[in-house]
């Protein structure tokens, strides 16, 4: 689901219902390499460089990037761009996610 904040940047909510996290796995899991259980016990498979990746890009354009999920029932990942990085900048020219959707 994407759509304009109040305060006119993007926000992108991505929500599954897989194994979850616990909350106080959430900074282990951002970290690359990170998982929370090795890889014998682990139905999936993965390196644990996805999360890292997206939030240092993300963070790298001034955004946020939340994590909030509860074991058994899944995961919602939410990507907050502020506007400046989303409108359509005159000064440089260069159009963004919602060029024109003032």
């Amino acid at each position: 689901n994407a759509r304009l904040s109040r305060e006119g940047g993007v926000e992108i909510v991505v929500a599954d219902t897989g194994i979850g996290i616990r909350a106080k796995d959430v900074p282990k899991v951002l970290q690359p390499f990170g998982q929370v259980a090795d890889s014998h016990r682990r139905g999936h498979e993965g390196t644990g460089l996805g999360l890292p990746i997206c939030d240092s890009l993300i963070r790298l354009h001034g955004g946020e990037f939340d994590i909030e999920s509860e074991v058994g029932i899944g995961t919602t990942v939410t990507v907050r761009f502020p506007r400046e990085r989303s409108v359509e900048q005159a000064s440089a020219g260069v159009s963004g996610i919602a060029a024109g959707a003032r």
